[in-house]
């Protein structure tokens, strides 16, 4: 009767393993990574879907939390939560660089080593990118959970931002 316990323990714990939603060697409370619907050399696969489709995140930061100049929560113009992030001049140089040579995919935005957000890069990024999350209790505590980690104000701002990530 212990047998099929003990099994069940076990494929709950290595299933926990596998659907991570933490990168294994966070660089910094806040980071910006490249991030992909299919499988890369060292990239790590997380727990966490994109238009349906499982997420793998690069080892390596596009963006740092000593690169972010200001966050800022904001709601969108559908109410959804959005959060503002403005960068520092190495950090719009990256994000520039990543938005146009990986257009249309991901980049994982984590905090604390767990990703909170990936929006799809669809026109080039410089020195701001919106994060847009959805109107759940979940994408708000998100949305002030991004803001907390990367030194912002978490109050809601009355004024609208573009829908667009």
């Amino acid at each position: 009767m212990r047998m099929p316990v003990l099994g069940t323990a076990c494929l709950v714990a290595i299933a926990t393993l596998v659907g991570c939603r933490t990168v294994d060697h966070p660089k910094s409370p806040v980071e910006i990574r490249a991030a992909d619907n299919r499988a890369h050399g060292d990239w790590q696969k997380l727990d966490f879907h994109v238009g349906g489709l499982a997420t793998w995140v690069a080892p390596d930061s596009v963006v740092v939390r000593e690169e972010i100049l200001t966050a800022r929560r904001s709601q969108d113009d559908f109410g959804r939560p959005t959060v503002i992030l403005q960068f520092d001049q190495n950090a719009s140089t990256r994000m520039e660089t990543i938005s146009i040579n990986r257009s249309s995919r991901p980049v994982a935005v984590l905090v604390d080593g767990e990703i909170i957000a990936a929006p799809i890069l669809t026109t080039p990024v410089q020195e701001t990118l919106v994060v847009t999350f959805g109107k759940g209790t979940g994408g708000a505590t998100d949305a002030d959970r991004l803001v907390e980690a990367a030194g912002g104000a978490t109050s809601s701002s009355s004024e609208s931002e573009p829908a667009e990530e």
